[in-house]
């Protein structure tokens, strides 16, 4: 083990003036806050967005194919025959989205339809849907229940009688408060149509990061009468302002930290100011500029260090105290969410320690580099 390390050790354990203890603790105590505080933002932030995400893809489309026209696919069990050989495509959905009126018990209420394939009429010549949470709350129905269905069709107005058959909730407000579902057996009812002919065909995918070179296959495959959008250009805006938001997080906090590490200036500069006589005594035994220096910068190093592991230890429990009490909760009709998981990740967390390392040897340096210039003849002669 070198000397100048022995020595940082040494000075780092040793008693100090009141002041210069008093200003140690405030840089730990500051660079604990800050790191813990970066960490449970950075979780935040990558909880909303996992969450937002997982959400999304759990009730739409990883890619979504839909004729430029508007029109109905006539021929979509073709093409679901001939996509579906294609590399990372799991399965395909014929489906529709179609704007209607709920009259419900208490109000009448926006709703989109949306056909899906799973869903089927239990009686017979009875129309049965499922309602999203949000909905069936404030139109104040129930599995069971009876309402209408107000739809326009060729700008005619058409009304249906239909039964509650579920009521499910997805976690996204968007989507609980005004999505019905229902069989393409039903929709055609609702509408007077013979047959159903989906206007959106649904694809999922079976790795969702390799959808971008998907999409360009399933383009390859299909006419230039198509539109094909996949889940991340779809929801590109969202994700882009979540990852700037977490970018920004970064850069605040991390200034935060800067003004805690500042505090270990203002202990070396003190601790330089009350070692004069050890230094003189090192120089004249033949320790170098650099010695000097690392012996300074080691000692704020320290500071740094352990300000940081108290501040990763707090900012994880934190984390997990958080997630264990559901302590962010939001206003689901505003962020859609009900509540935000804190995910702290191995590479966002080795970042903040970096950053924070960094920061305290930046704060170090001057009070260290101001050590080593010190004339060790001047300084024995005050002493």
């Amino acid at each position: 083990m070198r000397y100048e390390f022995k020595l940082a050790v040494v000075y780092f354990f040793a008693k100090r003036k009141s002041l210069a203890r008093f200003t140690s603790i405030v840089a730990i105590v500051g660079i604990t806050a800050g790191v813990a505080s970066l960490i449970f933002a950075q979780s935040l932030a990558r909880g909303f967005q996992e969450e937002m995400r997982d959400k999304i893809l759990a009730n739409t489309a990883h890619i979504t194919i839909f004729r430029k026209d508007g029109f109905g696919i006539k021929n979509y069990q073709q093409i679901i025959s001939d996509l579906e050989k294609l590399e990372n495509i799991k399965s395909i959905s014929p489906t529709t989205y179609e704007s209607a009126i709920l009259i419900g018990a208490k109000t009448n209420s926006y709703a989109v339809l949306r056909v899906i394939e799973n869903q089927k009429s239990k009686v017979e010549g009875q129309i049965e849907v499922k309602l999203g949470a949000e909905l069936a709350e404030k139109s104040g129905l129930i599995i069971g229940d009876e309402a209408e269905i107000l739809v326009s069709d060729n700008n005619s107005a058409k009304n249906k009688t239909v039964r509650i058959s579920e009521i499910f909730r997805t976690g996204l407000y968007d989507y609980d408060s005004s999505w019905i579902y229902l069989s393409s057996e039903d929709f055609a009812k609702i509408f007077n149509r013979q047959s159903f002919s989906p206007t959106v065909l649904s694809v999922s995918v079976s790795d969702i990061y390799k959808v971008n070179s998907t999409s360009d296959l399933v383009r390859s495959n299909l006419s230039d009468e198509f539109k094909i959008v996949d889940w991340q250009e779809a929801n590109q805006p969202l994700f882009a302002a979540l990852s700037l938001e977490k970018k920004v997080s970064l850069a605040i906090i991390s200034l935060i930290i800067f003004i805690a590490v500042l505090n270990i200036t203002t202990t070396l500069a003190m601790l330089v100011t009350e070692r004069k006589l050890d230094i003189a005594v090192l120089r004249t035994c033949g320790a170098t500029t650099r010695s000097l220096l690392s012996i300074f910068l080691l000692e704020g190093f320290f500071l740094g260090v352990i300000g940081t592991f108290f501040g990763v230890i707090v900012g994880l429990i934190g984390c997990f105290l958080a997630n264990y009490f559901k302590f962010i909760r939001l206003d689901a009709e505003v962020y859609s969410l009900e509540f935000i998981p804190l995910n702290p990740n191995v590479a966002d967390v080795l970042l903040i320690i970096f950053v924070a390392l960094i920061l305290s040897l930046l704060a170090t340096f001057y009070p260290a580099w101001r050590a080593a210039k010190i004339k060790p003849l001047e300084n024995l002669r005050t002493n």
